[in-house]
């Protein structure tokens, strides 16, 4: 999606983005450097927000993310809540597959190659052991640096990697990317994620990236409490014959990431 300056894009892990005392967990990488191995022209910097769902039991919720500064590299994942009838904790699941996509990252780069997200994607899949399955997308910036590239695998009946979408976007500078989990983008239509993009990085206020990914998880955490609001998520739910108003509490992750020259 291009917006005349600056032009955004928005992914999130499905592939197709106040509650009392939440536990956040935020990131801001915004003094990357370029990484030596991949020789890249542009550089991606990133911030992120996490802000799981008000559940005692299961604290950590069911997302995870990662920013791999040397790397020029983004993941996302969103463990399947839906595990838990069977107890099992589908966020275990989505841990692991983050942690060992970081793993499969290094490994790429140690032997000298540019990172593949598919590649990655299936080097953590045949590493994680945990019960359950998630949503999951690897973005990462091209060995050119004129290219985002992405792949992402559904991953509801734990999906091999090997039927993952992949996708590769021309990006130049000042381009802004915004990839979510379901908490982001069943709560905020995209007009409401490009306004904050567009406040954020208009002359007389330059917002960081991390006060940009605050404003946007706050306002999808305000939405999901909201009973009247129409959301992305009541939408699909009328258009499915099923009933929905108002917004939906999920874990919500957000990063942002701005490329630069």
């Amino acid at each position: 999606m291009a917006i005349p300056e600056p032009r955004s894009m928005m992914m999130h892990s499905d592939a197709r983005f106040t509650c009392d005392k939440p536990q956040v967990t935020a990131s801001d990488q915004s003094s990357l450097t370029k990484p030596s191995i991949n020789k890249v022209f542009l550089k991606m910097i990133a911030a992120s927000i996490y802000i799981p769902k008000d559940n005692p039991k299961r604290p950590r919720g069911d997302d995870a993310h990662f920013i791999s500064a040397e790397e020029q590299t983004i993941g996302v994942a969103d463990g399947i809540g839906g595990w838990i009838k069977s107890g099992i904790d589908g966020g275990e699941y989505a841990r692991q597959l983050m942690f060992n996509s970081v793993l499969a990252l290094h490994k790429q780069t140690k032997r000298g190659e540019h990172v593949n997200p598919k590649r990655v994607l299936q080097d953590a899949y045949d590493n994680t052991n945990a019960q359950g399955s998630s949503t999951a997308c690897i973005i990462t910036l091209s060995a050119t640096g004129y290219s985002l590239r992405t792949s992402g695998t559904l991953g509801t009946t734990k999906d091999n990697p090997s039927v993952a979408e992949e996708i590769e976007v021309e990006v130049e500078a000042g381009d802004i990317v915004v990839v979510g989990t379901d908490g982001l983008f069943d709560n905020m239509h995209a007009s409401e994620i490009l306004e904050i993009v567009r406040r954020g990085t208009t002359e007389g206020r330059k917002d960081s990236l991390m006060e940009q990914c605050c404003n946007m998880a706050n306002l999808a955490l305000y939405n999901s409490f909201d009973r009247y609001t129409d959301t992305p998520y009541s939408i699909a739910s009328r258009m499915a014959g099923k009933y929905h108003k108002g917004g939906k509490v999920d874990d919500i992750t957000v990063i942002i990431a701005k490329i630069e020259d």
